[in-house]
């Protein structure tokens, strides 16, 4: 195991494993560890625990540089008390490293303003497996981060390049970030949250395409029931509750106003929302389902992580998870196939439209025992799926484990590409060795 305090130090980690042909694995966030991506049997581990410090916090420009020990926990707090939040997933592990959500592209729950899969991450520094240090962006140079005069905020360059590209989605097979750059958005000074209930999935994913196309909500998200109910019941008996009570799939739909007329602001995208559920023969309700405060509670915890002592997906023991990107009018067919799964445990889908809602990211999460037995049978169901998922389009951008195989044999040229810029920035192959195509 190794411990770097600093990009020094992580430099002269892995020019050290080059001269004796180590291979390394990057790790950043607290456990437990769901992928796999930072777990190699066959490498050093590089923990990054201790390069936790939150460079700059810039309310003016909108943006938070940290490094990649920094935990939703820690970063959270601290930008609520400067007037910001980050874009982020729906209930990350409250030491699940911010730096590693973004690279691994998780979905962010404010799709509205999401302008590329990449965000909220901005620019970031590297060292390649060659043991050079790379910033991408506007933090390109000169000079060092200190004296340089740009915000390094631009994420495209230098050059002509996208460099950013290379790391992410690329399971610390590229390079080792040893600090990012990300985009943060004004905490609202008013906002309200709405849920939205149907019998099917495709009734919701069609009224989020048009919400979003009108810019309406801030966080959106559907839920099978049976994630709603993992992700908010407090314990067993609030499950069973919310089990009984909810519709099949639930949309959660937040409006907000912020410094500006936030009461004038709320009340437009309140009547628009009305409306355009009114049009689809839906109805957005403040409230839903006969537990109290629940919506307070809701709206609570989906502007922070969880904080619970154990994680929600793994209340039940274990779980299982495959997801994938999709266009809106194919996700109908892909949560057909999900919600047709046969395996022990509960199947449990989440619904996120991105990039502005025009793909849906989709993820399927099997809550189990955890017993061998039922891991190896929702292991078997869920790559059975997977070959009917992308035969029906399904992308899988951030393939884990067995699915790396369907992702990448489809596309022998571009998988050819990739290894070559492999070779080039990892020439030993000492950086998360069989990972991806690698």
């Amino acid at each position: 195991m190794h411990y770097p305090e600093n990009t020094r130090q992580v430099e002269a980690i892995i020019q050290n494993a080059r001269k004796i042909k180590t291979p390394l694995v990057a790790r950043s966030s607290r456990g437990p560890h769901l992928h796999g991506a930072s777990e190699n049997p066959i490498a050093e581990t590089v923990d990054f625990s201790c390069m936790n410090r939150i460079i700059k916090i810039d309310r003016r420009s909108r943006y938070v540089r940290v490094e990649p020990g920094v935990t939703f926990g820690e970063l959270i707090p601290l930008l609520k008390d400067a007037g910001m939040r980050l874009n982020m997933p729906l209930l990350p592990r409250a030491g699940k490293s911010v730096v590693a959500s973004a690279l691994e592209r998780e979905a962010v729950l404010i799709p509205k303003y999401q302008y590329d899969y990449t965000d909220p991450l901005l620019t970031v520094e590297a060292v390649f497996g060659t043991g050079d240090v790379f910033r991408t962006g506007s933090a390109a140079g000169p000079g060092s981060p200190e004296e340089t005069r740009a915000d390094m905020v631009l994420p495209w360059g230098p050059g002509c390049v996208d460099y950013l590209r290379f790391f992410t989605g690329a399971q610390g097979t590229m390079g080792f970030v040893t600090w990012a750059t990300l985009k943060t958005e004004v905490l609202p000074s008013l906002s309200k949250l709405y849920f939205v209930q149907a019998a099917s999935a495709e009734k919701l994913t069609c009224l989020a395409n048009t919400l979003l196309r009108r810019r309406i909500p801030d966080e959106c998200v559907i839920l099978s029931r049976v994630s709603f109910a993992a992700a908010f019941a407090e314990d067993a008996a609030e499950e069973d509750k919310l089990l009984s009570t909810l519709a099949p799939w639930v949309m959660l739909c937040r409006i907000c106003g912020f410094e500006r007329y936030p009461e004038e602001r709320l009340s437009i995208y309140e009547g628009y929302l009305k409306e355009v559920c009114a049009e689809a023969g839906l109805e957005a309700v403040p409230e839903v389902s006969a537990l109290p405060g629940l919506a307070d509670k809701v709206e609570t915890k989906i502007t922070d992580c969880d904080r619970r002592k154990t994680y929600w997906k793994l209340r039940r023991g274990g779980v299982r998870e495959i997801d994938m990107l999709c266009p809106p009018s194919r996700a109908p067919r892909l949560i057909t196939l999900l919600e047709n799964l046969s395996c022990p445990g509960a199947v449990g889908i989440t619904v996120q439209p991105q990039v502005l809602g025009r793909a849906f990211r989709i993820e399927c999460s099997v809550f189990f025992s955890g017993d061998p037995t039922e891991t190896e049978q929702v292991e078997k169901a869920l790559e059975d799926v997977s070959r009917q998922l992308f035969e029906a389009g399904a992308y899988f951008d951030r393939p884990y484990g067995k699915l790396s195989k369907i992702a990448f044999e489809s596309d022998p040229v571009s998988t050819e590409a990739i290894r070559k810029l492999k070779r080039i920035f990892d020439p030993d192959g000492i950086l998360n060795p069989g990972k991806l195509c690698f």
